[in-house]
């Protein structure tokens, strides 16, 4: 599984000029493309730019939860809320819940974390239409979603 980091031009059609933002792409799928890992691009834009310092506490307790320190951790976005164990990452929509447009969806917590650390590491980069990277994510299947 191959995600992409990359900035990307938004056209506003309000006479407003175009502004860089980012944007993610899995397995060279076209945006906006279906694909399982949806979800986690999605989760992904929760953290607001690391503004916050959101995506360094997470990471934090990450690995806290993979050390063992922690038994889970539960991250709520505005579009996803991540439900961490060392078994797996469940996300649930954070509005809707369950639904049949949002059904939970799981991945393994190596999978999670390099994600997040491709994005930590992505946004340490020049905010700059040159600017991308490319992780690969770990293989493996996640128990009990």
């Amino acid at each position: 599984m191959r995600f992409k980091f990359f900035y990307t031009w938004l056209h506003s059609a309000f006479g407003h000029p175009p502004q860089l933002v980012e944007a993610r792409n899995i397995n060279g799928l076209a945006i906006g493309a279906p694909h399982p890992f949806y979800r986690l691009s999605g989760a992904l834009s929760d953290f607001s730019e690391n503004r916050y310092g959101h995506v360094d506490l997470v990471l934090n307790a990450v690995e806290r939860v993979e050390s063992g320190e922690r038994a889970e951790y539960e991250w709520e976005g505005q579009g996803f809320t991540s439900h961490i164990t060392r078994e797996r990452v469940r996300f649930e929509h954070s509005v809707f819940g369950e639904c049949p447009e949002w059904p939970i969806w799981c991945c393994t917590l190596a999978q999670y974390k390099a994600a997040l650390q491709g994005y930590r590491r992505f946004l340490d980069m020049p905010k700059s239409i040159e600017s991308e990277l490319i992780i690969e994510l770990p293989d493996g299947e996640p128990t009990g979603c």
